[in-house]
């Protein structure tokens, strides 16, 4: 059908699982993650460690982990079964989820690009907060021809961000993986539509129905 509307995806993603009748799916990742160093028998396990990036639940996966962990959202903790999340995947929601139970102390797993509003809630309700850098996003220079695009998505602010230095968003829609991205978008001064669920296939639910309107 030539009268698909045309998703341009900046992060990765199998766009052959998620082209549809109604969508089609192209991707140019604007941004790189680049893996550090790092010890984590050097960190302390009996103390919980926070997550909210997948990247950083992947980068784990394979070490010795402690018995509490908070993550993000449901996605983010899904291959970790002690991982404890808030009901909605935002970086508010899991601090508050840390300070109701009481924690008082944390170890966040993060990337060097993270953002503030976990450590800043966190630092108020005077909990103590280390944080283990293990990873670090490199924006990607590319150039972007938007002449047959419908939409944008975006699944993480790095590529809100790579966006606004390859060209900007051309006025078209902006679909956000979920509320962290969605903010940095409004950042840059877009409107964005938040998909229900934090998954690229949520985001083509979300788009489907916007298009539909």
């Amino acid at each position: 059908m030539t009268d698909r509307k045309h998703i341009l995806f900046l992060n990765q993603v199998d766009k052959k699982s998620l082209s549809t009748d109604n969508l089609r799916v192209s991707c140019q990742p604007l941004i790189k993650t680049i893996p550090l160093d790092f010890d984590s028998n050097q960190w302390d396990k009996n103390i919980p460690w926070v997550l909210t990036s997948r990247t950083a639940a992947n980068l784990i996966m394979q070490e010795n982990l402690p018995k509490k962990i908070y993550a993000i959202g449901s996605k983010t903790g899904k291959n970790i079964p002690q991982a404890i999340h808030p009901k909605k995947a935002t970086a508010k929601d899991v601090a508050k989820l840390i300070i109701e139970n009481g924690e008082k102390e944390v170890l966040f797993i993060c990337g060097k690009q993270r953002r503030t509003e976990l450590p800043q809630l966190l630092n108020t309700a005077n909990i103590k907060l280390t944080e283990a850098v293990i990873y670090r996003t490199e924006i990607l220079q590319k150039e972007l021809n938007l002449q047959s695009v419908d939409g944008l998505a975006f699944m993480s602010p790095s590529s809100v961000k790579g966006m606004s230095e390859n060209g900007g968003f051309n006025g078209l829609p902006c679909f956000a993986i979920g509320t962290t991205t969605a903010q940095t978008l409004k950042e840059y001064g877009q409107q964005p539509i938040i998909s229900k669920e934090s998954s690229a296939e949520s985001i083509m639910l979300t788009a489907q129905a916007y298009f539909n309107q």
